[in-house]
């Protein structure tokens, strides 16, 4: 054993999402991130949880282990653990709610996996995996939020499929909130949505991923290509584009070519649609060794020329982007 071990001080470390970020987790647990992988659970079982401080102890439990330089074993290696800065802000300023799975459309990407148009309607009737709003109300009671800051992602399924979803959003209004970012495939045209965009609060994010609608019904495997543009229409028209992001995922084999690409930017062109995201099937970049087709970067040539042309922002998040400069993804 080297005796010097012994005496070396260990790091301290800190980590935002461990001190300001919450997860509802699919898996019916208090996270303080989303990956399957990373990061401890606050409060592993919430349907038996005594009380907010259960949550809180076991917060300022992990946050007080990384300042001692232990560092738990999901947590190991991971990008957000940054060296100790003191901080005394330790309020919740992002939330994810993810506590539900049901959708209207079945996307061969979906990270539900082997989604059928059956599938979708056996899911519609499932019940949410627990009342996330109960807990978030003791949050705000217990001044556990910054309500200026405070960023609200639905990650579940699609949130018209969540039956309480006006009433979780209303309470966000109603409390305080910043931004309410809303991943939906449009389908079903929700007031409640057109009053956040209209209010300032909201953000829309779509993900059309085709320009025709052949390619659409291959891809979600519903027949909703013009109705999902019909309803983006709408919300435009009554809240403006500044809060309307389109996606356009690359999937390999469905709409990996450029002709579609730019059937799809002339859509949103006519829509006058502002900001644009190109992303790449994450089963090809995240799940396996995967090498980065030349036709893949003509796409994003395309998609950067057009948007400059047309003064349009185009994002690309920044692992798809990290794999788009090394030309590969890791297995």
């Amino acid at each position: 054993m080297n005796l010097l071990n012994l005496f070396k001080k260990k790091k301290s470390y800190i980590c935002e999402l461990m001190n300001n970020h919450l997860h509802f987790s699919c898996r019916n647990a208090l996270e303080p991130c989303c990956s399957a992988n990373v990061g401890p659970a606050f409060v592993s079982d919430l349907s038996n949880r005594e009380s907010i401080n259960d949550f809180v102890k076991e917060k300022m439990k992990y946050i007080k282990m990384l300042k001692d330089g232990e560092i738990p074993s999901n947590c190991k290696n991971c990008v957000h653990l940054k060296p100790f800065e003191k901080t005394t802000d330790f309020r919740i300023n992002k939330i994810t709610l993810n506590h539900y799975t049901q959708c209207n459309c079945a996307c061969i990407y979906c990270t539900q996996g082997n989604r059928t148009f059956e599938k979708i309607k056996e899911d519609e009737n499932k019940p949410v995996l627990f009342d996330v709003l109960k807990f978030i109300n003791e949050l705000y009671d217990n001044d556990l939020i910054d309500k200026q800051k405070l960023y609200i992602d639905f990650q579940g399924g699609n949130i018209s499929c969540l039956k309480n979803h006006e009433e979780i959003i209303n309470t966000f209004l109603h409390r305080g909130v910043g931004t309410i970012y809303i991943p939906t495939n449009n389908i079903v045209y929700l007031p409640v949505i057109e009053k956040l965009l209209v209010s300032k609060k909201g953000e829309l994010c779509t993900a059309l991923d085709s320009g025709y609608k052949e390619t659409y019904l291959k891809i979600k495997q519903v027949d909703k290509f013009d109705k999902s543009i019909d309803n983006l229409k709408r919300y435009i028209s009554a809240a403006g584009n500044d809060s309307i992001i389109i996606k356009y995922i690359i999937v390999n084999g469905y709409n990996d070519n450029l002709d579609e690409f730019k059937m799809f930017m002339d859509k949103m062109i006519e829509l006058n649609v502002k900001i644009i995201v190109v992303d790449i099937d994450y089963r090809d970049i995240i799940d396996g060794a995967f090498t980065i087709p030349k036709h893949y970067y003509d796409i994003v040539h395309y998609a950067e020329q057009t948007c400059k042309e047309h003064h349009m922002d185009l994002g690309i998040p920044p692992y798809t982007k990290s794999v788009l400069e090394r030309g590969y993804s890791i297995k």
